[in-house]
């Protein structure tokens, strides 16, 4: 089922939400780690009481306000290092369950609203099972295709097979009766009998041939996804989750504004990614490079960050081919982004992978840009080629750089493409609509636990 956003029912009163995840700004990755704070902000300023809960990052040590609680500790991500020694990752499993544990008992929250747990013990699945608490999951990336299967602790406990070295500890500690004890204080399992789980923590093999819905060692009863793709992905990982929803990302009305005239210029080109090897920005440096050498003068501004080797890479070809590209920096995603894209013509979204949904195209289509597209990911469920949007195929320089000079030589059909998208952005996913289905989705579970 994907909401349409009718019927929707609001409560009579505030819901006391807690929010867990595993990032929230100002200390923040630049990625879907803001989603949780857009939802947070909507929730309260519709009257809802809520208590964030996640991570220590970007402090020196834990810090405790009225709204939010920073306490819980990473591992294997935003620069944290792996650790998998066991008795330090079980004293860190161990104070990320009690942290959670200690919000519950003292905030009492009438549901928890789980977000992005990359980086988070994914045992707080099983302790949030067994809190008698309704829990909604808000999946907008891929730490539950993905990083449950990467999740060390679940990993040690759980997978059939372990290194040489590993395997004499693992023997001990369940003949003594220890993973039974420690299942109170940093979950091994959803239950006793689920104690080895092949098709997340097997070789190869066994994860190759895992069906899609067939995991039931992890249960997710009230699960929503931000698009059609990224439940599909999670289906075939194996995840019992086919029952879930699809609430799409919105945008707010500052993104709203005028769609620029046929007989405007189309020269300034605008990227919004983070500067990585699946991020696509070569193939569009590629497609700039054959488009100035067909004499179409256009510039291109690039916003993001990203890994050093690929950012130099990036810069050197810019340098060689002598080319009009611009390396910029946002400094707040949420309140700097719409003024960015204003003052463009034109947006090109590249990324090559899996991206779950994507947001900036959103933004952009609601700022009146068209948009050019790669087909990565969920931007099928948004991108419609000659429709709201061009598309391309990821990774091909030739057909993207065709696109543009079809968008320089067709302004009737931009400015119609730019129309249809910024009509749509406002009906199906303006904030107001999706905040109305998360929050029809909060209250009704609620209310089927009661």
């Amino acid at each position: 089922m994907i909401y349409t956003g009718a019927g929707i029912l609001h409560p009579a009163a505030d819901v006391k939400i807690l929010a867990l995840t595993n990032l929230y700004p100002p200390h923040h990755a630049g990625t879907f780690d803001t989603h949780c704070q857009n939802v947070v902000e909507a929730l309260r300023t519709r009257g809802h009481t809520i208590l964030v809960l996640t991570s220590t990052q970007g402090l020196r040590g834990e810090q405790r306000d009225d709204e939010i609680h920073r306490c819980l500790l990473l591992n294997d991500a935003f620069g944290v290092p792996r650790l998998t020694a066991f008795p330090k990752l079980r004293a860190q499993e161990m104070h990320n369950t009690r942290m959670l544990l200690e919000a519950i008992a003292s905030f009492q929250p009438e549901i928890v609203h789980v977000f992005s747990l990359q980086g988070i013990s994914k045992g707080l699945i099983f302790t949030l099972r067994n809190a008698r608490v309704p829990v909604v999951y808000d999946v907008f990336d891929h730490w539950l295709s993905n990083g449950v299967a990467e999740d060390p602790w679940l990993r040690f406990w759980n997978a059939p097979s372990l290194p040489f070295l590993e395997r004499p500890t693992r023997a001990a500690l369940e003949m003594s009766g220890e993973r039974g004890r420690l299942d109170s204080k940093a979950p091994t399992r959803m239950i006793k009998g689920y104690d080895r789980i092949p098709g997340l923590y097997g070789d190869v093999k066994a994860r190759a041939a895992v069906a899609p819905n067939s995991i039931t060692a992890f249960r997710f009863d009230r699960i929503y996804f931000c698009s059609q793709a990224l439940r599909q992905l999670t289906v075939r990982a194996g995840f019992s989750v086919g029952h879930a929803e699809v609430i799409y990302p919105g945008v707010t009305g500052d993104f709203i504004g005028p769609i620029k005239p046929a007989a405007a210029p189309m020269n300034k080109f605008l990227i919004v990614s983070p500067l990585t090897a699946e991020s696509g920005v070569m193939t569009a440096l590629r497609a700039l490079n054959l488009v100035h050498a067909a004499r179409l003068k256009i510039s291109l501004s690039i916003y993001g960050r990203g890994e050093s080797g690929y950012v130099a890479a990036a810069r050197s070809f810019v340098v060689a081919n002598q080319l009009p590209v611009e390396f910029l920096a946002v400094s707040n995603l949420n309140t700097d982004m719409a003024a960015i894209y204003k003052r463009h013509d034109v947006l090109l979204h590249t990324p090559e992978w899996d991206e779950p949904f994507p947001v900036t195209p959103l933004q952009a289509m609601a700022c009146g840009l068209p948009v050019i597209g790669s087909t990565a990911g969920g931007a099928e469920e948004l991108l419609r080629h000659g429709e709201n949007a061009l598309t391309y195929t990821p990774g091909d320089a030739a057909q993207l750089a065709a696109r543009i000079q079809e968008l320089h030589l067709s302004p009737a059909l931009r400015c119609q493409m730019a129309e249809t998208a910024q009509t749509e952005v406002m009906g199906k996913f303006n904030d107001t609509v999706v905040m109305d289905q998360v929050e029809e989705f909060l209250t009704v579970s609620q209310a089927q636990t009661m």
